[in-house]
């Protein structure tokens, strides 16, 4: 008896103590939420996504410089559209996830989620007011930053009071279509939901490139340097993926992961970039110097994967790194 009422104490203290440090620490306990969205939600054609989780890096005082990563200037400008409707992006949003349907990253072209909290409701009434334009698709009230008629203007849409999406009309709708089951999602790619379950929570910004596009992303990296016997087309056959995790603090600290097609792929990457680094500092190559971050970065190799590791100020990362929306 004596044994059972110990054991009605210990539980009914590790109850207490989940419950203090969930109200203590809630951000903590939550997880990521836009990752598994976006997942039901892009379309399965979406070759590259960055995630940013705004909430956990607001402290930061890289702060300002994060932010000018993943935003281009349509987005900046479409900041300031939402905020005379309530929407205070620097406080209301707390996750960002882009996409891109193309193998560039680029200022347009992207479609996005945003989570954090909304009040739809007073986003219809400011549109019916303002006369401004807004289309109906699938049960869905877009709305136009904009007029509404150039292909590259923006619509954004709420798909609840915590969760809205954006892109270009054709974009955003593909989107609603993946998220109602009317067309495949990006949870139909097998290897993309790995990829993105190892990374989800695993730093604050991450993405993935996958195939074509990453192997461009890899071909820049060396193109400037001579590199000219590469045959960019067989690159594209043996990269699968390029997953990267950024960690803030005054500087960034990114750990880059090269998927590739077999080991020896991974182990041919490792000693081209060896032979770049053995070169004398300062020397060029075909006219071009190695940037400082490929000088430093470290690298090895696990299996069919080659792991990259590079630190810096903030500024770095842009040479190794594609801005989110620039």
């Amino acid at each position: 008896m004596l044994k059972r009422q110990r054991s009605w104490v210990t539980m009914g203290v590790a109850l207490w103590a989940s419950a203090w440090i969930a109200l203590a620490c809630p951000a903590r306990l939550r997880a990521d939420q836009l990752p598994s969205e976006a997942l039901n939600t892009f379309p399965a054609d979406t070759l590259q996504v960055a995630f940013t989780n705004l909430a956990d890096l607001r402290s930061s005082s890289a702060y300002p410089q994060i932010r000018q990563r993943i935003l281009s200037h349509q987005l900046h400008a479409f900041e300031d559209f939402l905020r005379p409707m309530g929407i205070d992006p620097d406080k209301d949003v707390d996750e960002v996830m882009l996409g891109w349907r193309g193998e560039v990253m680029g200022p347009s072209g992207y479609l996005g989620l945003a989570a954090g909290r909304f009040q739809p409701d007073l986003i219809q009434k400011y549109f019916e007011q303002t006369s401004l334009p807004v289309r109906q698709y699938n049960g869905a009230s877009l709305y136009a930053f904009g007029s509404g008629t150039d292909p590259d203007d923006l619509f954004f849409t709420f798909f609840d009071n915590t969760v809205a999406g954006f892109g270009r009309l054709a974009d955003l709708k593909a989107m609603i279509d993946a998220r109602q089951g009317v067309a495949n999602a990006l949870n139909s790619n097998n290897d993309y939901v790995g990829w993105q379950g190892e990374l989800d929570g695993s730093a604050p910004q991450w993405g993935i490139l996958n195939g074509k596009s990453a192997a461009n992303l890899a071909g820049l990296w060396l193109a400037p340097f001579g590199q000219k016997t590469i045959d960019l087309t067989s690159l594209a056959h043996s990269v699968k993926a390029l997953l990267y995790r950024v960690q803030w603090d005054t500087g960034f600290s990114t750990q880059l992961t090269m998927v590739c097609d077999k080991p020896e792929t991974a182990s041919g990457f490792a000693g081209l970039l060896t032979l770049l680094q053995r070169s004398a500092p300062g020397s060029t190559t075909g006219g071009a110097t190695l940037p400082p971050i490929l000088q430093s970065i470290q690298a090895h190799v696990d299996g069919a994967r080659l792991e990259l590791d590079a630190s810096g100020p903030p500024e770095l990362l842009d040479q190794i790194l594609p801005r989110g929306g620039n």
